[in-house]
């Protein structure tokens, strides 16, 4: 019975100190490429509008969405309790 014991304590022991002494590492390598913003947003005369390469959009307020181009969706949020201030999101898939 000694020996059960003494076995059972040693691979208790062992099981509980292989982790404090584990080694493994690994590397992660990640491979592609940054493109620039394809749009971008500017006030022109108090109205936003969206350029996206040589396309230029104006963004419609009245919509909460629109989607002038593929890929991208823009999203007019009304900033705080102020309905004069708007924020315009875009999100681009």
């Amino acid at each position: 019975m000694n020996k059960y014991w003494l076995s059972g304590i040693i691979f208790l022991a062992y099981g509980l100190a292989s982790p404090a002494f584990s080694s493994e590492t690994a590397t992660l390598t990640i491979n592609g490429r940054i493109s620039p913003p394809t749009c971008s947003m500017a006030m022109v005369n108090g109205q936003p509008q969206q350029h996206c390469g040589q396309l230029t959009y104006n963004v419609d307020t009245r919509h909460l969405f629109s989607s002038p181009v593929k890929g991208v969706t823009t999203e007019v949020v009304v900033a705080g309790s102020d309905s004069k201030r708007r924020i315009v999101l875009n999100r681009y898939d």
